[in-house]
């Protein structure tokens, strides 16, 4: 969304003047002012930090290992949420796409798909086949991702590090395949799977912790797999399969 500068004053409860002076660099704004701005707009946490670098001064937000200590109370939850997702596949992605955790379920999921050997899903889309992938759908499943990934370079700017992969993907599109995402009458984009020798559908429900006040896990992408139909469900809920799935 855009807004002029008197929106913007008005917004943030100082004189349009004030935000003149700082676009025009007559007046250098205060280390909170910055911060005000930034989560007003929407930034990313890595975006106004590098406001605040550039300005001159420390950064407000802390960038941690997951490793860390600090981080401990919110690396449990995010692993307790995943495992009582079970017996459904969860997967957490950093904000370049790199698989950071899984529960069992996505484990085996993802092994039957080929993607052993792989650290980043986008990687694995731009080596994986069309004509041989277990995606049943895989135009519509790329395309769906291109969307998250533009929708997440229009917030992340330059600090996403996402462009090279977004063009990597989008080559990957054959020059007929269908434009837009399937089925508009659908309430849900269903992405299917050949695996386990039948096909299963799911679609996803994602997860950010963005009031988390570290960078890393804030990036976070928590995303959990719903069975679409009900023989994906009664695939996932019989005993053969929490066999399989099970650590």
């Amino acid at each position: 969304m855009r807004y002029s500068q008197l929106q913007l004053s008005l917004e943030l409860d100082i004189s349009a003047k004030h935000i003149s002076f700082m676009e025009t660099g007559r007046s250098t704004p205060s280390r909170e002012m910055i911060v005000r701005i930034g989560e007003f707009l929407g930034l990313p946490k890595r975006e106004i930090n590098r406001a605040l670098y550039s300005a001159g001064y420390s950064p407000v937000y802390t960038e941690l290992s997951i490793d860390d200590e600090r981080l401990k109370p919110v690396i449990n939850a995010i692993e307790q949420m995943i495992d009582n997702h079970m017996p459904y596949p969860a997967i957490v992605m950093n904000q370049k796409w790199d698989v950071v955790k899984v529960n069992e379920s996505a484990k085996s999921l993802m092994s039957e798909l080929g993607f052993s050997g792989h650290k980043n899903l986008i990687e694995f889309l731009v080596q994986d086949s069309p004509e041989e992938s277990r995606i049943s759908n895989w135009n519509v499943a790329v395309q769906a991702v291109l969307v998250r990934l533009r929708d997440e370079i229009s917030r992340a700017g330059e600090a996403g590090g996402l462009e090279d992969l977004e063009r990597r993907l989008n080559s990957c599109l054959s020059e007929d395949s269908e434009p837009g995402l399937g089925n508009d009458n659908q309430p849900f984009l269903p992405i299917v799977f050949r695996v386990y020798d039948r096909e299963l559908s799911f679609f996803s429900v994602i997860s950010q912790l963005s009031t988390i006040q570290d960078i890393t896990v804030s990036e976070f992408k928590v995303e959990l797999m719903f069975p679409s139909d009900e023989i994906t469900k009664a695939f996932y809920n019989s005993e053969t399969t929490r066999q399989l799935v099970s650590p």
